[in-house]
């Protein structure tokens, strides 16, 4: 008995466990096509309601969710089941896309975005990525993730939005509207606020007439890009390794000591956002850190507290050099 429980614990984890939620049943019939070829085991659900009953029954790897559904509405079934089981992973896939769902979506967690129509090819690729991402989660990697408390998102100010609009105006101007000028139009924008706010990927996708997932799909891509408030200034501290030999771990812990942020954040007063980088290809200048586009080489704690501290100042006092 012990080995034919052995050897069905042995296949489940051969085989991934798909549950489709899907209300159009062609649909979810076709995808379950897809992936049973593939080798998955599927299984579908038509309802928010049957779905969660489903992940009540047994574990899934991976959930194939539409948003629309009769009965409850499927981001709130993503909610519940990453609640719930954070190790399952999450594709979207919706007929009507929005820049609000996609964001939200990313939040949640899900791995992909797919707005419908999509091929096959596109559909597998996503489902790839995804399992992958549930591999390195139970190496370890994303359980620390996710254990982590998540780190705190700006919310735009009014001036921003307010200046949002203006520049999209500008934007109507200098552009044509061509799909071919996205990411210009992007880069416009950030140039002025420093990131992108929802209101204004929204605004390009009209203006494009391009579906506003696709928008989101390209801000996110680029890390170039940003959706959400930074600091006035951001500091960059190298972690490649000659900086880390040299004491860039000794850096970090000594912003965060000071301005009261890890990387990724920023502080309080929106003065400074920090990032880490896996290498500037500064070596011979390690430890390094980049402020603004200013890279400061030979770098100690004190050195990079009193920049940023100076620019504090700086920033209190114009008139001061």
């Amino acid at each position: 008995m012990e080995q034919v429980q052995e050897a069905i614990h042995a296949e489940s984890q051969i085989f991934p466990q798909v549950l489709i939620m899907e209300d159009e049943m062609s649909v979810a019939k076709g995808l379950e096509l897809v992936l049973t070829d593939e080798g998955y085991i599927v299984d579908l659900a038509t309802t928010g309601r049957s779905a969660l009953e489903s992940f009540s029954q047994k574990a899934f790897d991976l959930l194939i969710a539409d948003l629309r559904l009769p009965d409850i509405d499927g981001i709130e079934v993503i909610k519940k089941v990453k609640n719930s089981r954070p190790e399952t992973e999450v594709i979207v896939v919706t007929g009507y896309s929005t820049v609000s769902s996609a964001v939200e979506a990313m939040k949640l967690g899900a791995t992909d975005y797919l707005s419908k129509p999509f091929t096959d090819d596109e559909f597998m690729s996503a489902v790839r990525v995804a399992l992958h991402e549930k591999k390195a989660f139970h190496t370890g990697a994303a359980a620390a993730a996710v254990a982590e408390a998540p780190l705190p998102v700006l919310e735009p100010l009014s001036e921003d939005l307010q200046q949002a609009q203006e520049i999209m105006t500008q934007v109507r101007q200098a552009f044509s509207g061509s799909r071919e000028e996205l990411i210009p139009m992007l880069q416009k924008v950030q140039n002025h606020l420093g990131y992108i706010p929802e209101s204004a990927l929204e605004e390009i996708a009209r203006f494009t007439r391009t579906p506003a997932a696709a928008v989101y799909g390209i801000a996110t891509f680029y890390e170039q890009f940003r959706l959400h408030p930074v600091g006035r200034h951001i500091v960059k501290v190298c972690r490649g390794t000659a900086c880390h030999v040299k004491g860039a771990e000794r850096i970090l812990n000594e912003i965060e000591t000071r301005f009261g942020m890890s990387p990724g954040q920023t502080s309080d007063d929106r003065l400074f956002t920090l990032e880490t980088v896996a290498c500037f290809g500064s070596c011979a200048i390690a430890p390094v850190v980049v402020v603004d586009d200013s890279v400061k080489g030979r770098m100690n704690p004190t050195k990079t507290r009193d920049v940023m501290e100076g620019m504090d100042h700086d920033n209190e006092d114009p008139d001061q050099q």
